[in-house]
């Protein structure tokens, strides 16, 4: 199988010489794996600091090693940033799911 294009916004280190979907001419289609931790607005910031803080493995040199050397391409966010980002998803989703008129059926 030879891959055509990558569905993520950049080429994929470990398949350098496939495009993203967006350099083969399908501008706006992306789709990336994310994932955060949630917890209730309630909870003590002290308590949101110290999950953040110990989350932030990630950005530890051997954790993103072994996690990039299976394909993941890790983007550690402050709290706020992955709120942002994490509105800003859903408003992406929202539109596609109202413009392509997607329903549950």
């Amino acid at each position: 199988m030879k891959p055509l294009t990558v569905a993520s916004t950049k080429r994929n280190p470990q398949r350098p010489n496939v495009p993203a979907m967006a350099e083969a001419g399908l501008k706006g289609v992306e789709m990336n794996a994310w994932y955060g931790i949630y917890m209730p607005a309630s909870t003590p910031r002290a308590v949101q600091d110290r999950v953040y803080t110990e989350v932030t493995l990630l950005a530890m040199p051997e954790t993103h090693s072994r996690l990039s050397a299976i394909g993941a391409d890790l983007t550690p966010m402050t709290q706020a940033q992955f709120a942002a980002f994490h509105t800003a998803e859903n408003k992406r989703y929202a539109e596609q799911i109202t413009r392509k008129n997607i329903k549950l059926d």
